[in-house]
Order: C-alpha cells, then structure tokens, then sequence
C-alpha cells in the first residue's frame, strides 16, 4: 500500500494555572492582565496632571511659557480617544484640573465671618467655589473635546478628499472651536460665562508678545497659544503615535514638521514686531494720575468696624489732599451710598475738587427713578462740577451683585453670598458712558468689567481717551486674585492703545501704559496714594474699531 500522509494533531495551548483561584489562564491573558490598569487608568492621570501643568500659566504662578504647550496634551488625548465620551471624560479631568490650579485664589474668601459663618463653614464655601467654578469651565473643555473628537480633521495644510471621506485641517478648526466653545459661546455673559481663565492672560508681562493685540485683541492672541499647541500636537502624533492612526496625524513627517516650523517662524515674527511696537515713541505722559487705595478690607468694613460714610469720606479725604493736580481714582464703592441723593456729601466732593485741582472718579451708587440700584462710577470735575451722567456697571458678577433665577431656589445661607453695599442685587447697566472731566475723556470700568474686551472697546468708540477701573477685591483678601484682575487690565490697555488706571481697594492699583507696561505700582494690602503720570489718546486701534461682538 502507497504511503499516506498523516496529520499530526494540534496540541493545546500551554495554559496557566491561576494558583489562587484554579482556574486556567492562557499565556497571551496573562500578558494582557498586568497592564490593564494601567492601559484603562494612565489617560485620566495623564488629563489631570498636564491639566495642572497648563494651570501653572495663570497670572499669579507665572509659569507663562507653559501656555504654548501644555494644551498639546489634551489634544492628543482626544485624537486618540477611542469614543466621543472618552474623549470627553478626558476633556472635563483636564479642564476641570487646569482651572483648579487657575482658580486657586477663591480659596482666599475664607475667612467669611462678614456673612456669619464661622471657620469650617467658610472653609467649606471656598472649597466649593473653587470645585463650582472649575467644574463649570472644566465642562466647556469636555464640550469641546466631544466634537472635537466627532470632527473628522487632520494634520494637513487643506481640506483634503481620502478614500471618500474629507478631512480638514486641524491647524485652523482646532484654534477656532477652542475660541468659539471656550471663549466666545460658552462663556457668553447671558449663560452665566466668566471668562477668567482665558490662555492669553498668561502672556500679560511679556511685551513683545501682547503688541499683537492692538491688532487681533487678545482673544486673537489665545488663537495663536492654541494654534502653536495643534502643530506641537500634529508633530507628536506624526513622528510617534503614527500607528494609532489619530486625526492629528500628517500625511507624513515632512510635511508635519514644515506645519511645526512655520509656526515657529510665525510666533518668531510676531515677537520681532512686538519689539519694534513697543520700542516706538509712546505719547507723552503729562497728566499727573493717583489711585487712593484705602485698604479698607471685608472684615474691617463688616465685622470689626462697620464704616460710616463720614468715616469713610474722612479717610479718603486725607489721601485725597496727598495727590498731585491731575486726574484722582477713587475706588469701588469708595462712597457706598446713592451720592446723588447725599447733597452734603457731594457738595463736599465738589469742593475738595476745586481746592485741590483734582479731577475726580469716585465708587459710589446710583438709583433710577423706579428705585432700582446700580453699581456706579461719578465724574467730578476740577472745577467743581459732578458729571450729570452716571456710569453704571454694564457687566454683574453672578452671586455676587446679583442672583441668577436659576439659583432662587438656592437655600438661604447660599443666597446670602449676594451681599451688596445696596442690601441685595445690582441692576445692570445697558451703554458706556465717557465722563467729559477737565483733563480729558475718561471711560469708567466696574472690576469684572476687565474681563470684556467687548464692553472696553466700546467704551472707546464712544469716545474714552483714557481707561479707568475701579475695584473692590477686597472679598478675596490676600489672594492672586488682583494680579489676575492686573493681567486682564493690561490686555485691556493694549488692545485698545489707551492708558489704563487699575484702581483696587486692597491693591493691587498700577498705571499701565498702551504697550502693557506697567509705569507705577502699588503692593497688596498697603494703604497708599499711588502716583504716576498718564496720557489721553485719540487714535483707535485696529482692535477697537472691529471687535464690536
């Protein structure tokens, strides 16, 4: 008979015994089973940590250079993100960490004695404000990064056709959704937004930087911060993660590479313009300019020793007499009554005005003829006139000048956080208003004010040769928070090419000029009259004449 070939049979995988159990494990499960954890676990370490990392580019750390890469991260996470929810679980940890570190400053309203409650209950409320707000930012970052992820991009230089499928370029619709979702719609005023932890604050001390902004403003600055963090992006995913094939890879390396390259030329040109901006002659700074900071903190004006307007008056009149000739800062609520209804005390402020040759903006409060409250700022003239128009503050801080109807239904010792000099919430004001005073055109800001590149701009066009913001920071008592006021301010000033006079109660005050330098400065928790000199500007930027959003 012809030989037969025979099949020998298969044996069976080798298994391994689970001694523990008894139970058999393969050899491919047994590999598998150690980096589980780490696999399923190290992509929220990884959103926590860089979002802490980024954080340490606010106003206050300083750590400003982290803001050119740490979002690179994020977006990497995301492209590799394997669902929509994934990528926004990794969203929200990031965002909600990188505001934690931004807002760390809110833990500074404990001590809240001033509301009755005592160190553990106020405790407990800081901690809360700063989980809120975090929280509250850390799901627009979640938002983006949903869509983000549901957008089909690509690290290419034009929409592209492949295989059917377009694919756009993520260099330019990663930078626009982070503006539109972070800045624009998610933190619209009318949906409660407070846009603090904006990325382009965190370039407010470098000069060359900012001198774009007369240009394309700071939310166009933020643009550039995210637009170099994609390219970063694209070139890690390109030259490392290539294999996993995310929406952040180039077609191929030299082109992810020409895409990094000339995004450094781009941000290398950029400073190179800044420095020849900021080195160009600037207007003279003639008019003489003071800040009365009072250092009237909370406890003092609601524990140890609730004011009199007298007293108050008494107080700011002796720093009043210290200051040169010129224009002279009151700040928020310097005057914590309705002034117009006072006949003593602004006749009184009209005379210190002619006495000492002081053009004067005073913190006070106004009232409709319905009785309504408003936060507002005075123009008293040198010559002894009070403005007949009345700035009131355009732009409320959420529970804190008034409460929002969402939050009616909040109980008692919640609501009692919207404490105004008025004895309940602020009405908002509707236009910008310019004080006409002896020296030149002022246009009065209210502190949270700052935050609005839209409400200082249109100040400007109304006429504002020169910018003035009162603050009461007092609420925050030794916190980063007036430094993070300061970096808002400074934008402010070289967006629109004016004089900016940052008058807080408790300090930080400073004279900032239209490059973003910072002429004179005051320290946190000192009671001084800070001097210096300013000047008041014509000319609009290009800034101020389109942003009108």
């Amino acid at each position: 008979m012809p030989a037969t070939s025979r099949k020998e049979p298969k044996l069976p995988p080798v298994k391994k015994r689970n001694v523990r159990k008894n139970t058999p494990v393969s050899a491919a499960q047994a590999e598998d089973e150690q980096p589980n954890f780490f696999k399923r676990f190290a992509p929220s370490f990884v959103s926590i940590f860089s979002g802490c990392i980024l954080g340490l580019s606010a106003p206050g750390i300083d750590i400003w250079f982290t803001a050119w890469f740490g979002l690179a991260p994020l977006l990497l996470l995301v492209a590799t993100s394997e669902t929509v929810g994934i990528a926004a679980w990794r969203g929200l940890l990031f965002g909600t960490f990188y505001n934690v570190v931004y807002f760390n400053w809110l833990l500074g309203l404990q001590p809240l004695d001033w509301l009755g409650f005592n160190w553990f209950q106020g405790a407990l409320m800081s901690m809360f404000a700063v989980a809120f707000a975090a929280t509250h930012q850390g799901i627009l970052i979640s938002i983006f990064s949903a869509v983000l992820r549901m957008i089909p991009t690509k690290g290419v230089l034009y929409p592209e056709n492949s295989k059917g499928s377009w694919k756009i370029p993520a260099l330019l619709v990663i930078p626009t959704l982070w503006t539109l979702a972070v800045n624009k719609i998610g933190n619209a005023h009318f949906l409660l937004g407070v846009p603090w932890t904006m990325l382009e604050y965190s370039q407010y001390k470098q000069v060359p930087i900012l001198q774009i902004c007369s240009s394309i403003g700071g939310i166009g600055l933020g643009f550039l911060i995210v637009m170099a963090n994609t390219s970063l992006a694209i070139f890690l995913a390109t030259f490392f993660f290539y294999k996993a094939n995310t929406q952040l890879n180039a077609p191929n390396r030299i082109q992810a590479l020409n895409q990094f390259l000339v995004m450094g030329l781009l941000i290398a040109c950029m400073t190179f313009y800044g420095f020849w901006q900021s080195g160009r002659k600037q207007p003279q700074a003639t008019t003489k300019t003071s800040v009365l900071q009072a250092n009237i903190n909370i406890d003092m004006q609601k524990t140890v020793h609730k004011y009199t307007l007298h007293e108050l008056l008494d107080d700011y009149t002796k720093l009043a007499v210290q200051s040169p000739a010129g224009l002279c800062v009151w700040t928020e609520s310097a005057l914590p009554t309705y002034l117009n209804n006072e006949k003593a005390t602004k006749e009184y402020l009209m005379a210190l005005a002619k006495l000492h040759h002081l053009d004067m903006v005073v913190g006070s409060m106004d009232q409709s003829a319905e009785g309504k409250p408003y936060n507002s700022a005075y123009g008293i003239t040198a010559g002894g006139n009070t403005l007949s128009e009345v700035y009131h503050k355009r732009y409320l801080v959420p529970y804190g000048e008034y409460t929002p109807a969402p939050a009616r239904c909040f109980p008692e010792w919640i609501l009692r956080l919207t404490n105004t000099p008025a004895g309940g919430g602020f009405e908002s004001g509707v236009s910008p208003v310019v004080l006409d005073l002896d020296c030149g055109k002022v246009g009065p800001l209210i502190c949270f004010e700052t935050l609005s590149p839209e409400l200082v701009s249109s100040s400007v066009r109304k006429g504002a040769q020169l910018l003035v913001n009162i603050s009461d920071l007092a609420w925050f008592h030794k916190s980063m928070c007036g430094e993070q006021m300061l970096a808002f301010a400074t934008l402010r000033a070289v967006e629109n090419g004016r004089y900016m006079i940052f008058a807080a109660n408790t300090g930080p005050s400073a004279i900032i000029d239209p490059t973003g330098s910072v002429t004179a400065r005051s320290a946190l928790g000192k009671e001084r009259v800070l001097t210096g000199t300013s000047a008041f500007i014509k000319e609009n930027t290009l800034f101020s004449q389109w942003y009108v959003f």
